[in-house]
């Protein structure tokens, strides 16, 4: 199908279903929105400092958040790989670490986060995250990135372990918005 096709197709879906996109995967498995990115994604997290992890927190910046357990080698890889990336990614952007994990597992998520010296913060997931019933989207598998524009449009979703070219290249699109 040709690209002109697809958009059609897409936009047509999007107004049937009140959609504000299409995903595709580009050649390094980073799923991207293709069309209208819509309005910014809401959520609220609680993080195991006792802080906030939001939408309104990391506002103004390009923000990547990585969906994992402490259970997960890959998981446990991508959180290294997303570490490394970010500290050398211009202009700066946000990254957290949400662990898919009930909330009494805090106390093991500090310790695996200090184990791979990992200084982003560590968010426990939402009841309503868990469920799918969140604005993130249903997060089938660990590890999943999500990238947020710096107005908090989803722009990129990966999930299973995505490459370090395929987290700057979806880094960059998202500053380039």
């Amino acid at each position: 199908m040709t690209s002109r096709w697809c958009w059609a197709l897409c936009g047509w879906l999007a107004l049937g279903a009140g959609l504000t996109g299409c995903r595709a995967r580009d050649a390094d498995g980073v799923e991207t929105e293709q069309a209208d990115f819509g309005q910014p994604v809401l959520f609220t997290f609680g993080t195991i400092e006792g802080t906030e992890l939001s939408s309104d927190t990391t506002r103004g910046r390009t923000t990547a958040l990585l969906f994992v357990t402490t259970y997960d080698l890959p998981s446990q890889a991508e959180a290294q790989l997303l570490r490394d990336v970010l500290a050398t990614h211009k202009p700066l952007a946000n990254g957290a670490i949400v662990m898919m994990e009930p909330p009494h597992a805090a106390p093991l998520a500090r310790v695996w986060a200090d184990s791979i010296s990992l200084k982003l913060p560590i968010a426990m997931a939402s009841p309503a995250l868990v469920a799918g019933e969140s604005q993130l989207g249903k997060i089938v598998g660990v590890p999943t990135l999500v990238v947020l524009d710096r107005r908090g449009r989803l722009i990129a979703r990966s999930e299973g372990a995505a490459s370090r070219e395929g987290i700057v290249q979806a880094l960059a699109r998202a500053d380039a918005q």
